[in-house]
């Protein structure tokens, strides 16, 4: 393997991102936090804690943290602490979130629309799987591994 689907993967991520820019430049969020905004609306005023927008998203706490303060600096989160455990925090969502959810959501389906434009449904479908897949892969510890 030549290292192709890598490069073509961080090219795709690349032209996704410069795309979420501008898309989410009204809204003063960058892509991924339009991403974990899209993800909390979803939740349907569930509280919602970071350790589940980890394993959602595989980002790293330090990246979530820091996403998660910018969202709520531009007030669309509040923190609240969690009764017998203050150091665990839920999130919740504030009027200016739900107020944004529209735009999030049409720019991401405008997003994928784009994306996917002319894939056949059945090619997309086994795409969507072998991107799970790799996801997997890369979130997979191996077992004796050797950093040397």
């Amino acid at each position: 393997m030549t290292g192709q689907i890598v490069g073509l993967l961080r090219q795709l991520n690349q032209s996704l991102e410069h795309e979420g820019r501008e898309q989410m430049k009204r809204l003063d969020i960058s892509p991924s936090q339009g991403l974990i905004l899209h993800y909390l609306l979803s939740q349907k005023g569930r509280t919602v804690f970071s350790t589940e927008l980890h394993r959602q998203f595989g980002m790293s706490k330090s990246a979530l943290s820091t996403a998660l303060k910018g969202l709520k600096q531009r007030g669309y989160l509040v923190m609240t602490t969690v009764p017998g455990d203050d150091r665990k925090k839920g999130i919740m969502l504030t009027d200016r979130a739900q107020e944004a959810e529209k735009q999030i959501r049409e720019g991401l389906d405008r997003q994928q629309e784009r994306l996917c434009r002319n894939i056949p449904e059945p090619r997309l479908k086994v795409l969507e799987g072998i991107l799970h897949d790799m996801i997997r892969n890369m979130n997979t510890q191996e077992s004796g591994r050797n950093d040397t």
